[in-house]
């Protein structure tokens, strides 16, 4: 029997990855974008969700991961923007920063990945 989460569901469940991300408990945030993740792949919280807490543990490579398997919108390449820098590949960085500049991201979408460069 196939599990399927509403809206309201997954709005829940990522508030409590995220406060649990925000008080040091890595391992259960992963858990629950993990699961967000597999159950709704095609929205964004499970894929930001895992690569905050990649990048918490101090892993942008694995955050990069779970990011590219995400569809690509102007929140994940902001996320990627900033996982890039975090690993020092300032050029990959960069180049998504322009692609959201082109695409019209929301400002503070572009504020975080030109901050992640040093220039927000």
């Amino acid at each position: 029997m196939a599990i399927e989460l509403k809206a309201d569901a997954v709005r829940l469940f990522a508030e409590i990855g995220f406060l649990g991300l925000s008080r040091g408990h890595t391992g259960q945030a992963e858990t629950i974008f993990g699961m967000l993740r597999s159950l709704r792949p095609g929205e964004e919280a499970g894929a930001v969700g895992m690569a905050l807490t990649a990048l918490a543990a101090d892993r942008p490579d694995s955050a990069i991961k779970a990011l590219k398997s995400a569809q690509q919108t102007a929140t994940i390449i902001a996320f990627s923007a900033l996982a890039h820098a975090r690993l020092g590949e300032v050029a990959a960085a960069r180049a998504l920063v322009e692609d959201l500049e082109a695409m019209g991201a929301e400002a503070t979408l572009l504020d975080m990945a030109q901050g992640a460069l040093g220039k927000g």
